[in-house]
């Protein structure tokens, strides 16, 4: 390690991703602490502008998520988020459907769709007036790390040394920091490629969300607020899980062809596919980390666990973890942060919710990407069940907006 004199903070966080850049908003908003964020990218563009509406990328937030985004004061998260009021499932060729209405719950969205370039912009845009209790190194990956018992020391890619009592990874699924503490993830390849997308619809989505299981794998397409009132066009956004040769096949295809075939499988309950914007994928596996925590270090978001797109849990399963690590650092603030004993509480309280959305996502995978005829009879049983059962419906609505037990019965009867 290099011998230069570490600069020192009580935290450091590795990723500046929307992860990493929830958790530094809210412990700027609720602690005095020092923090020091590493992120490997260039600065984001605050002054983020929706220049293409078929070229962002998007996700859906649950409303648990919105009320977590809204503690840390985005109040123009309405700006740029569309809402979610009913949420349509049905398996292609057969009877099975499941509608969700927000309204039946008594509540007035199920969740929001926001477009993540404007979702870290708004979110950078949260920590600029942090004086100097946060200090962020762009452009910078942590290169070597080394801990006591005290505290972590890194050493960044520009050569800088710093040190703190703990160090959050919050890097994503592929974290080099994570290899680094010597922390294993188990990963398992789905054999399927996610095809995201931005398409211009015919007529108006009304704030419905869509998700479709056809042959060819589970397709999402999520509301999208218009551009402007100037540029008004009715904009989704496109999640479809799709073999690797299908995927190819998908990608290869000029835009008339792709959306002659994304319309035959998605059907007109939009009405007729205008346009379709940049096409990009990404290749979809399971990976979880057993161990969450180490000497000093803890992971949260897709770092400790990535899962699969078909129920759009990734980003409000991390938001969870950011809410339970903030809240114990705000209550022990004034204590040694990167203590064992804190970091193992953290490690118990959110594993529970972290394995059952990992297990859920893996068996709707398995379920509904499977033309296996038993699978199929099942899975539109259990659609049909859903849609005429009041108590299960609820429970799984409540599910769907990131609640659960009292909490969510809460919500679901204000």
């Amino acid at each position: 390690m290099s011998q230069k004199a570490p600069t020192e903070f009580d935290l450091l966080i590795a990723g500046g991703g929307a992860t990493g850049l929830a958790l530094v908003a809210m412990l700027l908003k609720h602690t005095e602490l020092r923090i020091g964020l590493i992120e490997a990218a260039a600065p984001p563009d605050t002054n983020h502008r929706q220049s293409d509406f078929l070229e962002l990328r998007s996700i859906a937030l649950s409303a648990q998520s919105c009320e977590i985004l809204g503690e840390l004061g985005l109040d123009s998260l309405a700006e740029i988020a569309c809402p979610i009021t009913t949420i349509h499932v049905s398996d292609q060729g057969h009877l099975g459907q499941c509608t969700l209405r927000a309204e039946d719950y008594h509540m007035a969205v199920l969740g929001q769709v926001v477009e993540l370039p404007a979702l870290v912009a708004q979110l950078h845009q949260q920590i600029q007036d942090a004086g100097n209790r946060l200090h962020v190194f762009y452009q910078s990956e942590i290169t070597d790390l080394t801990r006591t018992q005290t505290d972590v020391t890194v050493i960044l890619s520009g050569g800088e040394c710093l040190s703190a009592q703990l160090l959050v990874v919050a890097e994503g699924g592929q974290s080099k920091t994570r290899e680094k503490l010597g922390i294993e993830a188990e990963v398992e390849d789905y054999q399927q490629t996610a095809l995201v997308a931005n398409v211009e619809l015919a007529t108006d989505h009304q704030n419905w969300a869509f998700e479709r299981f056809t042959a060819q794998g589970p397709l999402a397409l999520l509301p999208l607020k218009p551009l402007s009132q100037a540029n008004n066009k009715h904009r989704g956004a496109l999640v479809w899980t799709l073999s690797h040769p299908r995927y190819q096949q998908l990608i290869a295809m000029n835009d008339h062809e792709f959306i002659a075939d994304l319309q035959r499988e998605f059907g007109f309950r939009l009405g007729e596919i205008k346009n379709v914007g940049r096409r990009s994928g990404f290749p979809l596996t399971l990976r979880y980390a057993e161990q969450h925590i180490h000497h000093r270090a803890v992971l949260i978001g897709n770092a400790c666990q990535s899962l699969h797109p078909i129920a759009g849990q990734g980003l409000n399963l991390a938001l969870r973890d950011v809410k339970q690590l903030a809240d114990l650092l705000i209550a022990h603030r004034q204590e040694d942060i990167g203590q064992y004993s804190l970091l193992h509480r953290y490690q118990r309280q959110r594993k529970q919710d972290q394995q059952r959305l990992t297990f859920a996502t893996d068996t709707l995978v398995r379920t509904f990407s499977n033309s296996y005829l038993p699978f199929v009879i099942g899975r539109n049983l259990a659609l049909t069940a859903l849609d005429n059962i009041p108590a299960l419906k609820q429970s799984f609505a409540i599910t769907a907006m990131g609640f659960k037990g009292t909490t969510g019965e809460r919500h679901a009867k204000l």
